[in-house]
């Protein structure tokens, strides 16, 4: 029988209410995806395992399985000594980096980390705690359908007028979150659990379901417009999952039918009405899905590198670019597309499994679905919980705070209600005490100072010995990220010490190996102060980068040259190999300069394309002697 227990309340507000305002707070201030916004969101879960301690412990062998997942990521601060050598490592002490005498290349990285893990996994374990009864299920499921129809609105008012709610960040116009993906990743979820809302509605009145629907409808219309073809797949794939899960319970292959033929429908109109995303499904810009896999290859070259502890919280996207091979372009991959292959890349294999065995006992929870205990509401939040889980295999929904806390929440209305015990006298002062841990990391979370953007800022004003000191703490805190490096090295050349500006230029180099802004932004630098120095900066830029790439970069230098005929011709000298490079140097120097390359050049021409070939040919008129 169902326990119609009042759910708990603070200052007379249902505590599933308030987590559904806590979530989509979060996700419509940017998904607290910036610091400031992730440590009012923190303070906020703080204050609630405060306000609201439960009497009660999550299950046993789930905290069993997370003590010693946090126990696990902490191997990154162990000694590097007692563990087999990277082969990064040679690289990167080898240009003069001094790296700290722990596994982890950056241990405060590694720390910060952890406690964010370990807030994490706090808040799955009081949500698991809760006494969760038929009542405050239904009232969760019903705020968070709300949430999403809130956002799924305000998206759609967003792509029809180009209005920017303030605090969002896509760029592109597609939700609050920077990555598209992460917004349909939660207007999914609330699809679904729109729909198992409908469902359980139905079992009192088949009207009262219909706005449930209404509002699943509005979910897919906003899902159509972020743009996402995982948030589209994510949604579908959860109704498929839980229409089989109802048809197995009832034994019925009607309603299995009825049930895919009803999704075949919705997906049918969306191919055909959805525009945009329809072409994204014909196979509009494949390219860039395409591109994951080559990411994912190149990441997993980085896991093999560690495969047992992995290496260290933290440190993806320092170590990220001495791996790249496959995934090489003028862009920087700040994560492996996946949040499980982030996760063994960082904690190795053992540390994913743990994750992976903790979120596996989290989904047993939810069974059995006996009739009589609103099997057909937790069916739904079920399947949108493993779509989750999957969601995390192609793409990082889990290490941005506002997509996983709308999935922790999805995972605790699961979970079957909770067993009679005794109470606790000690939990809810456990519980307590994590809540004020929690609020204290939100204060100092918000309050740490960026010491590589204090650095960058004090360099632009002048103040270069503040910069060089405020760069080095940067660099003692994260020793593998080129930006301080970078920022030091210009303060270094201004204050007139030249050998230890290029040192920390070639760091910053060796640091991002393939991004040629890095190399030619510091040739714009030795513009002022070196010009030599900028050509060999800039070559190093070209050799980086390729085909229309090149071509851009190569304009922009020339754009930026002095006025000086020997410098153009060392422009000349560091387009060796790009013939287009070389014809474009031709086209845009005086004619003086350009004439004693004429025969160099006319070959290139002849075998370039049809417009550099017409120029070249207007370009050598221009130039010949007027007939007498």
């Amino acid at each position: 029988m169902l326990r119609e227990q009042k759910p708990v309340s603070i200052f007379g507000v249902p505590v599933p209410a308030l987590l559904a305002v806590l979530v989509f707070g979060a996700v419509l201030a940017g998904g607290a995806t910036e610091r400031t916004t992730q440590g009012i969101v923190l303070a906020a879960m703080g204050v609630l395992m405060i306000a609201a301690p439960p009497a009660a412990w999550p299950d046993r062998k789930w905290s069993a399985v997370v003590i010693g997942l946090l126990a696990f990521t902490m191997v990154g601060l162990l000694p590097a000594a007692w563990f087999h050598r990277a082969s990064w490592r040679a690289g990167v002490e080898g240009v003069g980096i001094i790296l700290p005498a722990t596994l982890s290349p950056q241990p405060w990285l590694t720390v910060e980390a952890w406690l964010l893990l370990a807030a994490g996994i706090a808040w799955m374990g009081w949500l698991l705690a809760n006494p969760w009864n038929a009542e405050s299920r239904r009232l969760g499921a019903r705020c968070f359908t709300g949430g999403a129809v809130l956002l799924a609105v305000l998206a759609l008012v967003q792509w029809k007028t180009g209005w920017h709610p303030p605090g969002w960040l896509s760029s592109e116009g597609h939700g609050p979150f920077p990555n598209r993906n992460h917004t349909a990743h939660v207007l999914a979820l609330g699809g679904v659990l729109a729909v198992g809302c409908g469902a359980d509605a139905a079992k009192r009145s088949r009207r009262r379901a219909a706005p449930w629907l209404l509002a699943a409808c509005v979910v897919l219309a906003a899902l159509a417009a972020t743009y996402s073809r995982g948030g589209v797949v994510m949604f579908f794939s959860a109704l498929g999952i839980w229409n089989v899960a109802v048809a197995r319970s009832r034994r019925s292959w009607k309603i299995l039918l009825l049930g895919l033929s009803a999704l075949c429908v919705a997906a049918a109109a969306l191919l055909v009405f959805g525009g945009a995303i329809a072409q994204r499904f014909a196979g509009e810009q494949a390219s860039l899905a395409d591109f994951r896999f080559p990411i994912w290859s190149d990441a997993m070259d980085l896991t093999a590198s560690s495969p047992l502890y992995g290496s260290g919280l933290g440190n993806f996207g320092s170590l990220f670019p001495f791996f790249r091979t496959q995934s090489v372009i003028q862009s920087a991959v700040i994560h492996p597309e996946s949040d499980w292959l982030w996760l063994a890349s960082e904690t190795g294999l053992a540390g994913a499994a743990l994750a992976l065995t903790a979120v596996g006992i989290t989904l047993a929870g939810a069974f059995p679905l006996r009739r009589g205990t609103q099997r057909r509401l937790r069916s739904a939040t079920l399947a949108a919980a493993v779509a989750a889980v999957l969601h995390g295999f192609i793409d990082v929904p889990g290490h941005r705070l506002g997509s996983v806390l709308a999935a922790l929440l999805v995972f605790a209305l699961a979970r079957r209600d909770a067993e009679p015990s005794v109470p606790s006298r000690m939990a809810p002062a456990v519980w307590r005490g994590s809540g004020l841990a929690m609020v204290a990391l939100a204060a100092w979370w918000i309050h740490f100072p960026d010491d590589a953007a204090r650095a960058e800022a004090l360099s632009r004003a002048g103040r270069f010995a503040g910069a060089v000191q405020r760069a080095s703490v940067a660099i003692e805190r994260a020793p593998l990220d080129w930006r301080p490096y970078f920022t030091r090295a210009g303060a270094l050349a201004c204050s007139g010490k030249m050998i230890a500006a290029v040192e920390d230029f070639r760091r910053a180099r060796f640091l991002e190996p393939h991004y040629a802004k890095v190399p030619f932004e510091e040739g714009n630098f030795w513009l002022r102060l070196q010009p030599q120095l900028a050509l060999q900066a800039w070559e190093e830029a070209l050799r980086r980068a390729k085909g229309p790439d090149a071509a851009g970069i190569f304009a922009q230098m020339r754009s930026a040259a002095p006025d000086d005929p020997a410098f153009r011709a060392g422009l000349l000298a560091i387009a060796e190999g790009g013939d287009a490079l070389k014809i474009d140097w031709f086209l845009s120097v005086p004619g003086e300069e350009a004439k004693p390359h004429i025969a160099e050049i006319a070959p290139l021409a002849e075998r370039s394309d049809p417009g550099r070939r017409a120029a070249f040919a207007r370009r050598v008129a221009e130039l010949a002697p007027p007939a007498k």
